[in-house]
C-alpha cells in the first residue's frame, strides 16, 4: 500500500507544481479561518510481525468498543491556492494548500485479533461466531518466531489463545496537498462559487505519542449484534480478551513522514466563508515504528501501522 501511494504521489506533485498559480494573499502557514464541523475520527493502529505483510492485531470499528469517535467541533483552516488551467474560460481546476489535523489522547482496549487467512477467508461475523483468533499460519509464526518461553507455556495451556493489545495514542499532522476539482461555475454560471468532486493527495509530517500493552487471551470472545429480524448487524459487535495476560509493553513519541489523501464531495467558497459537505481525509504513516517501539520482554519488536481517517459530514468556516 505504501509503495502504491508513493508511485501515485510523485507524478501528481510534479504535474501540479508546474502549473501557474493565482495571486495569494496569505502564506501557507497563516490561519485562513475557524471551522465549525460535525463528523467523526477513525484511528487505526494495526500490528504486524517485522518483514511480514499480514496484520495480526487491528482496530476493527465493527466492534462497539472500537467504534469511531466524534471529532473536535472546532478547528483551524489554512490557506488554499488555486492553479490556472490552460483554458481561461474554464478557470482554475487545480488547487494546493496546507492541511492540519489532530487526534486527542485516545485509549482503545482489547484490539481485535485479525482472523483473516491470506487466501479467501474474510473474518466476517455470523450469528454463530463465538471467538476470533489469528489464522493458523500467523499462530505458527507467532509461536515459533516471536513468543518467549512464558508465552509458549500460556499457548500450550490454552488451545484457543489469541494475541490482543491495549493502545493509548495522540497524533498531530501537518501536510501539504495538491489536487483537482470540478468548477461548477464553468458549466452553470449561477454556481460560480461551487466546487464538486475535490480530490487531492500530498505528504506531510506527524508527531505521535503512543504506548501499548501486548496481551495474550485464553480466548477472544465475540458477541455478535443481531437486528430485530435476527440477522447480523454490520457493526456494534462485542469483543473481549478473556483471561487477559500482559506479556509485554512499549512506548515512544516522535516525528515521522505520512501520506494524505483528501476528498470533498461539495463545497461553496466565498471571500468570507466556506461550506462543505462530505469532506474526508486519510493520513497514513510511511515511517517504520519497529525500532522506536521497543518491547521489553521479546527479542523482536512489532511493526505498528498508524493511520487517522477524518470525515466531516458538514462544516462551516468563517474566514478572516
Amino acid at each position: 500500500m505504501i509503495l502504491i501511494l508513493k508511485s501515485l504521489l510523485l507524478p501528481l506533485l510534479l504535474l501540479l507544481t508546474a502549473l501557474p498559480v493565482q495571486a495569494e494573499e496569505k502564506s501557507w502557514y497563516e490561519i485562513d479561518g475557524i471551522k465549525f464541523r460535525i463528523g467523526f475520527l477513525s484511528n487505526s493502529t494495526n500490528f504486524r510481525l517485522p518483514s511480514d505483510t499480514d496484520t495480526i492485531i487491528e482496530v476493527n470499528p465493527d466492534f462497539s468498543h472500537l467504534k469511531n469517535s466524534d471529532m473536535f467541533p472546532i478547528a483551524i483552516t489554512l490557506p488554499e491556492t488555486l492553479m490556472e488551467f490552460a483554458s481561461e474560460k474554464i478557470g482554475p481546476l487545480f488547487f494546493r494548500g496546507a492541511v492540519f489535523e489532530f487526534q486527542p489522547k485516545t485509549e482503545l482496549k482489547d484490539l481485535v485479533p485479525d482472523p483473516k487467512a491470506p487466501f479467501g477467508e474474510t473474518g466476517e461475523i455470523s450469528s454463530t461466531t463465538e471467538q476470533f483468533r489469528q489464522n493458523d499460519g500467523l499462530r505458527t509464526k507467532l509461536y515459533n518466531d516471536f513468543f518467549n518461553a512464558s508465552d509458549k507455556a500460556f499457548a500450550d495451556a490454552n488451545s484457543n489463545w489469541a494475541l490482543s493489545a491495549d493502545v493509548t495514542s495522540s497524533r498531530v499532522f501537518l501536510g501539504y496537498v495538491w489536487g483537482v476539482f470540478i468548477p461548477a461555475g464553468a458549466f452553470i454560471p449561477a454556481f460560480e462559487n461551487h466546487r464538486f468532486a475535490k480530490v487531492g493527495a500530498g505528504l506531510g509530517v506527524f508527531y505521535a505519542e503512543l504506548s501499548y500493552k501486548l496481551n495474550l487471551c485464553s480466548q477472544y470472545k465475540v458477541t455478535p449484534k443481531l437486528k430485530k429480524d435476527g440477522k447480523v448487524a454490520i457493526s456494534g459487535h462485542g469483543g473481549e480478551c478473556v483471561g487477559k495476560t500482559e506479556i509485554d509493553s512499549a512506548e515512544a513519541n516522535g516525528v515521522g513522514v505520512a501520506s494524505i489523501l483528501h476528498v470533498t464531495l461539495w463545497e461553496r467558497v466565498t471571500k468570507d466563508s466556506i461550506w462543505k459537505i462530505g469532506s474526508g481525509a486519510l493520513v497514513q504513516s510511511l515511517t517504520s515504528t519497529a525500532d522506536a517501539l521497543k518491547l521489553k520482554n521479546h527479542d523482536k519488536n512489532l511493526e505498528v501501522e498508524l493511520a487517522t481517517q477524518s470525515m466531516e459530514i458538514i462544516s462551516y468556516t468563517y474566514r478572516f
